[in-house]
Formats: C-alpha cells, structure tokens, sequence
C-alpha cells in the first residue's frame, strides 16, 4: 500500500513539472544549488509563465530584464531547456552569453540535471548521447540538443527552435556604443539567422 501511495506522489509531482516550469524550478533546485535554500518569490512565476508562453509558441521574441541574482539565468539558460525535454526531447537549443565561461557554466548545470537519479526516474525517454556529450554541446537520443557559444562566437550552421542570449554585454561594456553595435550585428548577422 505504501508503494502505490509513492508511486502516486510521484506521477503526481511528475505531471505538475511537466505543466509548471516554476514548479519544475523548485522540484530540482537541490541539484543545482544543493547548499543554497529555494525561495520562491512572484518574479519567478512571472518569468516561468513568460517562457511557457515561449515554449506554447504564444510569444516568438521575448526580453527578460531584471537585476542580477534573481535567477534569470537559472531558469532560462539552465531549468527551461531541461524542463521542455521532460514533454519535448527534440527541442533544440542555441545559448551564447558575453563569456564562454558564463554559457558553459549553465550548460554543465544542464548536465546536472539531466544525469541526475531525480531526473533519470522521472523521465527516462531523455537520454544523453554518449558520442556528443561535451561542455559546449550535448546531445539526446531524439536529436534535441544544446550549444554554447558566446557573443562574436561560432554560431554559424547551428540553429534551434530557440535561440537565446543571456547578458550579451558584460556590465563595463554597456556604456560603448562601438561594443553595443558590435553585439547587435552580431546578433543581426549571425545569431538571428
């Protein structure tokens, strides 16, 4: 009996993932920040409902600006692809961000996940490749997949259904119209192609 009672829980909090990103946020926060105690505040809904509204295909452009530490990045370059493999393995994914480091980063945290037992059980049809499982790119066995780069970086020939770019200046370079201008051609010639 106590079986059926866990295994109802869990398909439980199994389909309210998949229907939530917010609530997928909560559920694997122990993954990523194991140390650091989750705090739901009303911009993560805000943000949450926004990228649903991305993956629908209700929105097609979207800009995300609020201050540092808010968990911009978290959920957009970390939990929303992993979270939209949970429904749609074959989604394809393409991050750049101003520093290879900052998008690698978030694509290790991906991994994270995605080879965790938590996510493993839940959802076992998301497999990684074992041939394309890199830093910068991995790889699943329904063809979704997610890049790295960083702005000015190879983009060329890669594509996605999404496309995204998290901080694409650093914080010193936003006062440069030469860096600014340099960021929207990049984006106007290379990244939105």
């Amino acid at each position: 009996m106590a079986i059926s009672v866990e295994l109802a829980i869990r398909e439980l909090q199994k389909r309210n993932c998949e229907k939530s990103l917010a609530a997928f946020a909560k559920a694997c926060w122990h993954i990523v920040e194991p140390t650091t105690p989750y705090k739901h505040g009303w911009h993560i809904d805000a943000i949450c409902e926004h990228l649903e509204a991305v993956t629908r295909g209700d929105i097609s452009n979207l800009v995300i600006n609020i201050p540092p530490r808010h968990m911009k990045s978290l959920l957009v370059a970390v939990l929303w692809p992993v979270w939209s493999w949970t429904t749609d393995p074959s989604a394809r994914w393409l991050f750049s961000s101003y520093a290879q480091s900052l998008s690698i980063r978030d694509s290790l945290k991906c991994r994270r996940i995605l080879e965790s037992s938590w996510y493993k059980s839940m959802w076992p049809h998301v497999q990684l490749v074992t041939d394309q499982n890199q830093k910068a790119r991995f790889e699943n066995t329904a063809t979704g997949y997610r890049v790295s780069t960083s702005v000015g970086g190879a983009a060329t020939g890669e594509g996605g259904r999404y496309i995204v770019c998290d901080d694409p200046l650093k914080v010193g370079d936003s006062g440069s119209e030469k860096i600014r201008e340099q960021v929207l051609q990049w984006w106007t010639e290379e990244m939105s192609t």
